[in-house]
């Protein structure tokens, strides 16, 4: 059996760097200008308040992995864990429900904060799998973003499904 993996699509984390670049830049302006006005330095703090957090974000989006195995999955965000296939009970297909059309400011349900509407990085759909002791895991990937849509998401969450009836010797039920 060969392994699969899965991986972001090229537009997740995109609006995110450019937020991180742009931030980066005012306040790398801001301190340049320290020399002159001693204010600068404290007015550059804002900015890179927001620019680090930015950063790290990005990074761990680009870090998401999921990799199908013949022993099992492997689902890396921050760290890294496997679940062999005997260890799965189920798998499900988790979509959630964004309001676009509402403009909201600021609100953490929106997804993202300082934004008109969450769609740009709230994660729409994605898979989650069942271990043995009952408690449910998220796969890293794949997932449908609001700016990253992925139109093969239902054959991956079939392959993903499939893959474990076949390691555990179950009939698909549909």
């Amino acid at each position: 059996m060969e392994e699969i993996e899965y991986r972001p699509q090229r537009g997740v984390g995109v609006p995110t760097l450019i937020r991180a670049c742009v931030t980066g830049a005012v306040a790398v302006g801001l301190l340049s200008l320290g020399v002159q006005f001693r204010a600068a330095f404290y007015l550059a703090a804002f900015p890179a308040v927001i620019a680090i957090p930015s950063f790290a974000a990005y990074a761990s989006s680009r870090r998401l992995r999921t990799r199908l195995t013949a022993e099992g999955i492997e689902s890396r965000r921050l760290r890294t864990w496997f679940i062999p296939w005997a260890q799965i009970r189920d798998t499900e297909v988790v979509s959630r429900v964004t309001v676009t059309d509402v403009p909201v400011m600021g609100n953490r349900a929106s997804g993202r904060y300082g934004s008109r509407s969450g769609a740009a990085t709230r994660k729409e759909a994605t898979i989650r799998v069942q271990q043995a002791s009952g408690r449910w895991r998220e796969l890293a990937m794949p997932a449908v973003w609001g700016n990253a849509p992925d139109p093969d998401f239902t054959s991956k969450a079939r392959a993903i499904e499939d893959r474990w009836r076949a390691a555990t010797g179950q009939a698909h039920v549909n």
